[in-house]
């Protein structure tokens, strides 16, 4: 019995022994799972993020925008914002969050923040010119060192602080209705754009290809008709800032337009309906005002947007080679049609009609590239080749075309063949010179006088003038004596070149 007793006391402090190791083996083990729980949790599995609304590009004197950052595990730990420039660096900001700690809720944790930011350059000391905007953001994590992951947002931006200026230069002097326009001048500086502004179009500006990098000139469609002074605006867009504007008067000589009466007949009017599936295929009549009003429209709007981009260079060498044949519809021409004896519409012609024999070869009136090459509604087949510059020719009605878009082609080169195709009455050339999607009278793009003393020759002479006037204006008064003048832009006198 007392043997027993032994036994049974032994076995009971071993199982008490067993369960005490039981006990702190589990708890060996939950504190190692407690502790990778931990260590895993906070090491993060997931890389910050950065965003900037809006984006920049450009630093003005003040220029603000936010930055978004986020960690969906640990939360951001830290955000910096700074700009260098040349072997400086400026910090803009540096923003630290606090740590929640591995219990706290996930809620709770800045898995994502906004931060609105100020760069005041002033402030920064940053000078006109390239810069580099860089932002950083850590997550709360252990990863690195316990430095937490890292993000990282890189801009290269164009710090912008001096006003945007431009001095006028010069006008070409024969100007008409109609016809093209040349004005140069200088900026201070680069611009977002620049250009001159014509009853609500905008024509932009190009390098002067004979002037110094801060010249620039601009080809611009005289309006064909005068709707109160005669005048452009002159506008240079900064990237950010004011934009420098100037007002240029021009001295334009009045044009007197043709008048054509051109009366439509019942055979005319069936083939427009026929060549013209549109809403009214009953009414002839109906069908061809639809084809000479809506058409036409759209086909002028078809190019507008096709001549909207060009070569930032000339691409022309001389005058523009007329295709030999007889004139016979003109630019600018007023046309009335009539009907049964009554008026029923009016459009103005804007190119110059040239009958020759029939699929007679198109040449390229000049050197350029092939933009378009395909039927364009009431012109029928249509070639219109990029000369750069914003300068465009434009051939229609052709029978056949023997270009593709893309294609380089030189003066002379056969573009392809007449016809009758589009709103033609026989077979002929429609030819038209464009200026930025605004037609314009071809007679001066086919003088070589004109071309050489109205363009190419201001090209040259810009700078030389600028130069000139500076040299001739008498020294500058001491400051508080004599009073400033503004200076007005004068365009040159002269006489027109038929």
């Amino acid at each position: 019995m007392r043997k027993f007793k032994f036994k049974l006391k032994l076995n009971k402090q071993g199982l008490e022994k067993q369960t005490g190791r039981l006990l702190i083996n589990l708890l060996r083990g939950a504190l190692v799972a407690v502790v990778l729980w931990f260590i895993f949790g906070s090491l993060d599995w997931y890389d910050p993020w950065i965003a900037m609304k809006p984006e920049v590009n450009v630093l003005g004197p003040r220029t603000g925008f936010i930055i978004e950052a986020g960690d969906n595990d640990s939360g951001v730990r830290d955000i910096r914002v700074v700009v260098k420039q040349g072997d400086q660096e400026k910090e803009v900001l540096a923003r630290t969050f606090p740590s929640t700690g591995f219990w706290g809720a996930k809620g709770s944790r800045f898995t994502k923040v906004e931060i609105p930011v100020m760069v005041d350059a002033k402030a920064l000391d940053l000078k006109e010119g390239k810069a580099t905007l860089v932002v950083t953001a850590h997550d709360q994590s252990w990863r690195n060192h316990f430095r937490g992951r890292l993000a990282s947002l890189t801009r290269e931006v164009d710090v912008h602080l001096v006003p945007l200026n431009l001095t006028f230069l010069s006008v070409n002097h024969l100007l008409h209705h109609g016809g093209t326009g040349l004005i140069l001048y200088k900026l201070n500086k680069p611009a977002k754009e620049s250009g001159v502004m014509i009853g609500g179009h905008f024509y932009v500006a190009y390098p002067n290809p004979k002037g110094a990098s801060d010249e620039y000139q601009v080809l611009f469609p005289v309006p064909r008709e005068s709707s109160g002074p005669d005048q452009v605006e002159l506008v240079a867009r900064p990237a950010v800032g004011e934009e420098a504007r100037l007002l240029v008067p021009l001295k334009v000589k009045p044009r007197r337009w043709r008048q054509d009466r051109l009366n439509l007949s019942e055979g005319f009017l069936r083939k427009v309906a026929a060549d013209f599936p549109g809403p009214n295929p009953a009414d002839p009549l109906a069908a061809f005002l639809e084809v000479n009003r809506e058409m036409r429209r759209a086909n002028h709007e078809k190019v507008r947007q096709v001549c909207a981009t060009s070569q930032p260079k000339p691409l022309w060498a001389g005058a523009f080679q007329r295709f030999l044949g007889k004139p016979m519809a003109r630019f600018g021409d007023r046309r009335t049609y009539f009907y049964q004896g009554r008026q029923v519409d009016q459009q103005v012609h804007l190119g110059e009609d040239l009958a020759s024999l029939e699929h007679n070869p198109v040449p390229a009136a000049n050197h350029g590239e092939v933009v378009m090459a395909e039927p364009l509604g009431i012109y029928g087949q249509t070639v219109i080749l990029d000369h750069g510059l914003g300068v465009f020719s434009m051939y229609s009605h052709l029978s056949q075309i023997e270009v593709k878009p893309g294609e380089q082609v030189g003066k002379g080169a056969t573009l392809g063949r007449t016809g009758t195709t589009g709103l033609a009455g026989g077979d002929h050339l429609h030819f038209s010179m464009i200026i930025q999607g605004e037609f314009v009278d071809p007679l001066e793009w086919w003088d070589s006088h004109w071309l050489k003393d109205q363009v190419e020759g201001q090209w040259a002479k810009a700078g030389v003038a600028e130069g000139a006037r500076a040299a001739a204006q008498p020294p500058k008064a001491a400051k508080g004596k004599g009073k400033k003048t503004k200076s007005q832009a004068k365009p040159g006198k002269g006489k027109r070149r038929e």
